[in-house]
């Protein structure tokens, strides 16, 4: 069989800044799934191609893949008996997302990883603030917008908080997709038992339960870079190293991050502006909670999880 027509048979879809990263890491070293090292964000070129230009869009345009070719051949170099899959956050930005992917890959299984939508908001603005991509400096000004409007997006590109509802976008996938095809994580159980989330997800996947032999660490930390001049020079490279991400090695991409991003303070969110937010997103919780199956009242009720952390758990 020609390794071009196979296509990936599990997505994982998002959300941004919600652990993906970290699911990512330990599902390329799992022996019997392969995964592209990088996200594609294939399936939402489409919607980006004409949205609003940004300096955070700029830089997910500069590592898309834009063509069905390229994206084949993104797997082709993948063992015949390996499970293809595939994870880019930003398709669970999109309400478009869902079909192309059901009309490409029809069998296909797909998984989400949720967080609670207030902090995910304020540590996505960290993480474009440190990264360069953000330019506004109060969190509360870049968002007035959206609490004005808090209508859902369909397309929810360079929104902070619309990108947390997560029941209006999951509702495309469900349509999409038997609901026994969709799994739903929380970003809450896996920093409480990270292994646990790893064997959940690969009984799912139907691959070997291995999520107790994987290296397992905290990918895409927030956090400001404490060193004024470490911090300059990365804000200042974003389009660069964007540009430069389909191109390097992970570990040449790993080795970067780390220099620069060992050593960062963390911000927190005002508590007054925090309960404004749970009231933003609290008819979508509820929809959420239907879907789940699963009560989030901590997400209602619970401080920032800003300092918490995934264990770095590396192979013996």
């Amino acid at each position: 069989m020609n390794t071009n027509d196979r296509i990936p048979r599990f997505f994982v879809v998002g959300g941004s800044r919600c652990g993906t990263t970290t699911l990512h890491h330990a599902l390329t070293h799992h022996p019997e799934i392969y995964v592209p090292p990088d996200n594609p964000n294939f399936f939402t070129a489409e919607d980006m191609a004409d949205y609003p230009g940004s300096e955070a869009m700029a830089a997910m345009k500069g590592h898309t893949v834009t063509n069905e070719t390229e994206y084949r051949a993104l797997f082709a170099s993948a063992r015949e008996e390996q499970l293809l899959g595939e994870v880019s956050p930003v398709y669970l930005q999109s309400i478009h997302t869902a079909g192309r992917i059901a009309r490409f890959s029809p069998g296909a299984k797909i998984v989400a990883i949720l967080r609670d939508p207030v902090d995910r908001a304020f540590a996505h603005f960290v993480g474009r603030r440190r990264d360069g991509l953000e330019t506004r400096t109060r969190f509360q000004e870049t968002i007035a917008g959206e609490l004005a409007d808090p209508r859902p997006r369909p397309v929810a590109f360079n929104c902070y908080l619309a990108i947390g509802q997560y029941g209006y976008f999951l509702k495309s996938f469900y349509d999409a997709f038997p609901a026994g095809r969709i799994k739903l994580l929380f970003f809450d159980d896996l920093v409480r038992d990270p292994v646990a989330v790893l064997q959940d997800l690969f009984g799912f996947l139907g691959v070997a339960p291995l999520g107790d032999r994987l290296p397992l660490e905290q990918k895409n930390r927030g956090g400001i870079i404490r060193n004024p001049l470490l911090r300059a020079v990365w804000t200042r490279t974003a389009l660069l190293r964007a540009g430069l991400r389909r191109h390097l090695p992970g570990t040449i991409r790993d080795a970067v991050g780390k220099l620069f991003l060992s050593h960062m303070q963390r911000p927190t969110l005002d508590p007054p502006l925090r309960d404004e937010l749970r009231g933003y997103f609290e008819d979508d919780l509820r929809h959420l909670e239907v879907r789940s199956g699963r009560r989030l009242d901590a997400w209602r009720h619970a401080a920032s999880q800003d300092g918490e952390s995934i264990r770095p758990r590396h192979i013996p």
